[in-house]
């Protein structure tokens, strides 16, 4: 079994999530937080896979085991000027100051209100990396489920790092994502 590895992101959700995946794989399981990594990577790329490889890269390159590491978005094929990579960030150029996640689905929300019907689709779009001694020793993107965005939210079932989740909504089972 390998010795330890690292979860190279600082979100608390894909901590969670990427913990109980390999956690039977590793005898040791560190996050961010956890490790004397003061450094943060720069995330620049033109897909999630080429943004999961260089965080992967750079902090197995920084770490003595392995480090996992993913990047991911939302595709919103009717919404002009909408670029997945940037999901997260979208609204740094907004003159809000350091926005929330409460900012980025209202603004979300604003920009989409004249959408209609299938203008409302979103697919999300995930890649993991995992690499050792700055090396990739495997990499995947996957394209996930398509919703439809909602027009509200309730802030009661809010989460902390999946903040698209709370507008999310699939008329194929008639739910919200966090309905399951």
């Amino acid at each position: 079994m390998p010795n330890k590895i690292l979860i190279a992101s600082e979100n608390p959700h894909k901590q969670e999530m990427l913990s109980w995946i390999i956690k039977d794989y590793f005898e040791e399981v560190i996050t961010l937080s956890e490790s004397d990594i003061e450094e943060d990577c720069e995330e620049e790329g033109k897909s999630f896979k080429e943004i999961a490889e260089q965080k992967a890269r750079f902090f197995s390159d920084k770490f003595d085991g392995y480090a996992i590491a993913t990047d991911g978005g939302i595709d919103i094929p009717h919404l002009e000027d909408w670029d997945p990579i940037h999901t997260r960030r979208f609204i740094q150029d907004e003159n809000i100051n350091n926005p929330d996640d409460f900012d980025r689905m209202d603004k979300l929300l604003e920009m989409m209100k004249e959408k209609k019907g299938k203008e409302r689709e979103m697919t999300w779009h995930e890649a993991v990396a995992l690499a050792k001694n700055g090396k990739i020793l495997f990499s995947k993107q996957i394209e996930g489920i398509t919703g439809t965005m909602q027009r509200d939210y309730d802030k009661s079932k809010y989460k902390e790092g999946i903040w698209l989740c709370s507008l999310w909504y699939f008329p194929q089972f008639g739910k919200n994502f966090f309905e399951g």
